[in-house]
């Protein structure tokens, strides 16, 4: 759960200035699950990179990371680029008016990306790549998509918790209203 936590920090902070990072927390703006899955597509071999570079040397020559962790980032790859349009609209979004023009340049998607999965990796330790480890061979052979639907409700859960708790939710995905 703490890089999930981590990962819904790094990306409601990212590529932001001081000023407007409070203005990003506001409870009132939160995304959609679909939002919140075309950001998590986009980033995701910028992440799987950064859990690769970090994980790899440190795990056995028969950990998932070792053996298959490239070809796992290059299969989000494609589904990445088709998901930079919503995900800037959502970044947009939570980034504030401030923020929302620059996202409209053609340096943008590979600097926002740049950018939030390094602070990601940064929360990664050596004790945990043994989870992510077993996490990326398990969720190997799903569908991106369905991956980025599954990581969106986990946010969603841990979002829930931290409202109950009195605490803003690290990634505002809205709550889920019942059916």
């Amino acid at each position: 759960m703490k890089a999930i936590s981590v990962l819904g920090a790094a990306l409601t902070l990212m590529a932001l200035p001081a000023s407007v990072a409070a203005q990003t927390r506001s409870a009132a703006t939160c995304l959609t699950e679909r939002e919140g899955e075309s950001v998590l597509l986009y980033l995701a071999p910028d992440l799987l990179a950064q859990t690769n570079r970090i994980c790899a040397p440190i795990l056995p020559a028969n950990a998932y990371l070792r053996r298959s962790g490239a070809t796992l980032g290059q299969r989000y790859a494609g589904v990445s680029a088709e998901a930079w349009p919503a995900a800037r609209t959502a970044i947009a979004k939570i980034a504030g008016p401030d923020v929302a023009p620059l996202l409209d340049s053609a340096f943008a998607a590979p600097a926002v990306a740049s950018l939030v999965a390094p602070l990601v990796a940064a929360e990664i330790t050596a004790s945990d790549c043994p989870r992510l480890d077993r996490i990326l061979s398990l969720m190997a052979p799903l569908p991106p998509r369905n991956v980025a639907g599954l990581a969106v409700a986990f946010l969603q859960l841990a979002g829930d918790r931290d409202r109950k708790a009195g605490r803003r939710p690290a990634l505002p995905i809205c709550e889920v209203q019942p059916r």
